[in-house]
């Protein structure tokens, strides 16, 4: 390196950390709150103090070098560069792939181009104006290093247990560094090296994502309508007793033994259940740790689904298909539409109306400009209040039809999930619990005043995830996993008000799972429904993931600290000998 050079090459990264600066800064204000705008936030005022080191050294270096001269000439891109794009859009190519169902073509287009121009703009556009003091080389890898990281950003902290040094700031502004390192001495010693590993590597992660995202179809499996037909023709299955059913899942509502762990003292919204005929299912739990996979299989009746699980929450579900063909109107209300799908939605009524993909491209994006893909975010676009006054219509009115209504509410919900347990994580869940007790209640009384002979269900989902890393536990050791944290992920609330004109069997209820075989076992003249149709009694989702590989089968601990002993100590089932 020649010394007459100096002024130049610190120049360069003087006008770099310059532009850095100023798209932090801007972008700071025009993105949506979230993990993204914290970074950029921290990462201005570090990249600030770097621009005034840097251009203290440049006007330093002049008193050396006299005959300095600056560069004055505006670069403009090359076509052949724009493949370099393909570095910041590769994990925008991975979300199109994980969130297929939620987009039409619409949505695709609009997820796509926007990434995209933002990229070329900040890679291209505004790195060529400040091409006239430094190196436009320098500048459009910076701007391609700085889209990518901000697209990317879901996916950097996604898992807190992998920041390093525990920090996710520094790693952010390593995957920043790096990118920007990498990238430039490749372009530097060769383009068309740089090409082809721009394009390996959004293709890599494409072919990851969509390997990830493979529906399980597998034509041995007997598809849900050979399924129905099968069932149908068996006369002892006809539905006899034609009560209205009502399900009522509590986002995450937890069972009182685990309430007693957290502290949470649930003895009074058990006294009045038990006080209005409710039968209380201790030490109940879902065979699914999600949302999704745990409702879908309620619905569905089978362990290892061929769809996404989706499809059967949009109304495609045995379990509504008997119904169906028993002469019930089916109507299912959610306070947002992030249960459906892209699959017809098959209920006779439900709500929200609108086409999810209407509105997914918009929603996903956000959530990559918030760099959290949050489980709530479809909520954003829903007034709460129009979900509550339909699901105390429904709940109040009377219908010559018989009805199954199905309704999944917010109320007391989980933890934030990202990772990390925030300091009111656990009051935050409490004060949930007050507002989902409430909306128990008051759905009870109307229920009881308005239809006091039906079959009602209150369920918990899953778990709050409110120990250890208050997310899932993948990265723990499988002898760091005890009972309350296997309960804390699996284990779900469950309460049935029988009429009193059922002859209610005996069958051993042990997850939420076993709803709707223990329903129809007690509704038809087919009193072994249950063992028919019944799942099996251990973890069908991922839980390698979620309880680092512990499963509990007939509600036995395998794995784990407690291996061997009860999920539950406070249990209504009997374990197998």
């Amino acid at each position: 390196m020649k010394i007459k050079n100096l002024p130049q090459i610190i120049l360069n990264f003087n006008i770099c950390s310059m532009f850095t600066l100023l798209s932090m800064f801007l972008l700071k204000f025009i993105l949506p709150e979230g993990n993204t705008t914290q970074f950029l936030e921290r990462g201005y005022m570090l990249v600030g103090l770097i621009f005034i080191f840097l251009s203290g050294l440049f006007f330093f270096s002049l008193i050396f070098i006299k005959n300095f001269r600056l560069k004055k000439k505006i670069d403009l891109p090359i076509l052949e560069d724009l493949i370099l794009l393909g570095f910041p859009m590769s994990p925008v190519i991975s979300y199109v792939i994980l969130n297929i169902e939620y987009l039409d073509i619409i949505g695709l287009l609009y997820l796509v181009s926007i990434p995209f121009i933002f990229s070329y703009f900040f890679s291209f556009i505004l790195t060529s104006l400040f091409s006239y003091f430094g190196s436009y080389t320098m500048l459009k890898i910076s701007g391609l290093a700085l889209s990518f990281v901000i697209l990317n950003m879901a996916q950097i902290t996604n898992n807190p247990t992998t920041h390093i040094f525990g920090s996710q700031f520094i790693t952010q502004g390593l995957y920043l560094i790096i990118s920007f390192t990498v990238i430039y001495l490749l372009y530097s010693f060769n383009k068309k090296i740089t090409f082809i590993a721009i394009i390996a590597f959004m293709l890599s992660g494409a072919v990851i994502s969509f390997i990830n995202n493979a529906s399980f179809n597998d034509p041995n499996k007997i598809r849900s309508n050979e399924k129905l037909q099968t069932f149908l023709k068996y006369k002892k299955n006809e539905i006899i007793y034609k009560k209205n059913i009502y399900v009522l899942i509590f986002e995450s509502y937890a069972n009182k033994e685990t309430l007693e762990f957290y502290g949470f003292n649930n003895s009074e919204q058990i006294d009045f259940l038990e006080d209005n005929n409710f039968t209380i299912y201790h030490g109940s739990y879902s065979n699914g740790a999600r949302s999704l996979s745990s409702t879908s299989r309620i619905l569905e009746l089978k362990n290892q689904l061929s769809k996404d699980e989706r499809h059967y929450l949009n109304g495609n579900a045995l379990v509504l298909d008997i119904f169906k063909a028993n002469g019930y109107k089916t109507v299912g209300l959610f306070k947002s539409p992030y249960a459906f799908g892209s699959s017809p939605i098959s209920w006779d009524e439900y709500y929200p109306k609108d086409d999810v993909t209407k509105i997914g491209g918009k929603t996903i994006l956000k959530a990559i400009y918030e760099g959290y893909f949050r489980f709530d975010i479809f909520d954003d676009n829903y007034d709460n209040s129009t979900y509550l006054k339909l699901r105390n219509n429904y709940l109040s009115s009377r219908d010559d039809n018989p009805t199954l209504f199905y309704t999944h509410g917010e109320h007391p919900g989980h933890s934030q999930n990202s990772g990390v347990c925030l300091k009111n994580e656990k009051q935050k869940y409490f004060d949930g619990m007050e507002k989902a007790n409430l909306q128990m209640k008051n759905d009870i009384n109307v229920l009881k005043k308005n239809n006091p002979e039906s079959i009602i269900i209150i369920a918990g989902d899953h778990g709050p995830y409110l120990t250890k890393n208050c997310t899932a536990l993948m990265r723990y050791n499988q002898k760091e996993i005890n009972r309350y944290d296997v309960q804390d992920r699996y284990g779900a609330f469950l309460a049935i008000n029988w009429p009193k004109d059922i002859d209610v069997q005996d069958y051993n209820i042990q997850i939420i799972q076993d709803i709707f075989p223990a329903i129809l076992g007690n509704i038809t003249n087919n009193k072994i429904l249950f063992n028919q149709l019944k799942l099996d009694r251990r973890f069908l989702d991922e839980f390698d993931e979620r309880v680092a590989g512990v499963n509990v089968k007939n509600g036995v601990i395998i794995g784990g600290e407690d291996d061997n002993k009860p999920l539950f100590e406070n249990r209504s089932y009997q374990l197998k000998k």
